[in-house]
């Protein structure tokens, strides 16, 4: 029977037979493999030229040899310490990919793979170096990831029910999925598809499905229709089609961390004197902005457009009057004695 195999086969084979001592030649394992002898000298070659095997030829033997015992062909023989490490380490950066239907195959794939990695590789000493941070994002339920997955390569329509953010409604739509897209920013999930209910191209996070099953009817991807460009128009996950100017102003002290960061495609920054800046994008979802800007209180101010200047001021007045009532009831609830 044929014996031929690929080469890292045939290198493993030739590894064992020198482990073993018994002292292989080209003729020997290329009448093993039914190959030429020119294909086993290029692996012996390979293996000492490359990996660094120490081969040597004993001529009274006539066979291959390693000088230095104990050496075997493992992974390990072409990976170094520091690879070695940061791959036993890949399994926790990959977390926020747990439920979606590759991450247990990466992770069976990663486990394999360090079997073979050195003794003295340790996660533990890559972590004395590197904290890498884990994700606080709530787990997607598997089941929903290959529903979605199959519905996207097959173009089929999903039905499911879903749970509004803004005011909490649970709803039922047809949706005609389109890509799933992960936000390291949100630590979350999105589905980026047409919805029927709403007739328009929506972002839903996957958290907030309640139920989901994939139909029979098949659909097409609307003319025209852009990733890129659509995601041009949405500001952490939400989207509008109006664009309007957006620019705000940022103290010298929070500026330092605004140009640490490209914010969105469309941004530009405008530098002041005294260390401050002026950012400015072509964006829709004011709201998703107007909560966006509220995390930097007085470090940043609107600009324009006024539409979103009036919804800061009106959140503002609503807070000062929230926190002026609390003020009032606990002086009022003091003890004068």
């Amino acid at each position: 029977m044929k014996q031929s195999r690929p080469p890292l086969v045939r290198i493993q084979f030739i590894d064992q037979q020198l482990k073993e001592n018994r002292y292989p030649n080209c003729s020997s394992v290329a009448g093993y493999f039914e190959v030429s002898t020119k294909s086993i000298q290029r692996d012996i070659e390979y293996m000492r030229d490359v990996l660094h095997a120490p081969i040597a030829y004993d001529q009274k033997l006539r066979g291959y040899f390693y000088e230095t015992p104990g050496w075997g062909f493992l992974p390990a023989a072409i990976w170094e310490q520091a690879e070695a490490e940061a791959l036993m380490a890949t399994k926790k950066v990959l977390a926020q990919y747990q439920g979606t239907p590759y991450y247990d195959e990466v992770c069976r794939a990663l486990d394999k793979v360090r079997q073979y990695l050195p003794e003295n590789s340790a996660a533990d000493e890559f972590f004395k170096v590197y904290s890498i941070e884990q994700s606080t994002a709530l787990a997607v339920e598997p089941r929903t990831f290959a529903t979605l997955e199959t519905a996207i390569r097959s173009r089929l329509k999903i039905t499911m029910t879903y749970r509004a953010s803004w005011n909490q409604e649970v709803t039922e739509r047809t949706v005609h999925p389109y890509t799933l897209r992960y936000s390291p920013v949100r630590e979350t999930w999105y589905l980026i598809g047409f919805c029927e209910l709403r007739n328009d191209i929506r972002t839903f996070a996957l958290g907030r499905i309640r139920t989901i099953s994939r139909t029979s009817k098949r659909f097409a991807v609307q003319d025209g229709f852009s990733l890129d460009t659509y995601l041009d128009k949405t500001f952490e996950q939400v989207h509008e089609n109006e664009l309007q100017t957006v620019s705000i102003r940022f103290t010298p002290y929070q500026a330092q961390w605004i140009r640490e960061h490209r914010w969105h495609p469309t941004q530009s920054v405008a530098e002041h004197e005294n260390g401050g800046l002026t950012l400015t994008m072509k964006v829709g979802a004011l709201e998703a902005i107007r909560r966006w800007i509220m995390r930097y209180g007085s470090e940043a101010e609107v600009l324009e457009p006024q539409e979103l200047r009036e919804m800061i001021k009106y959140e503002l007045a609503t807070m000062g009057m929230m926190y002026e009532d609390v003020r009032a009831v606990k002086l009022e609830s003091l003890s004068l004695f």
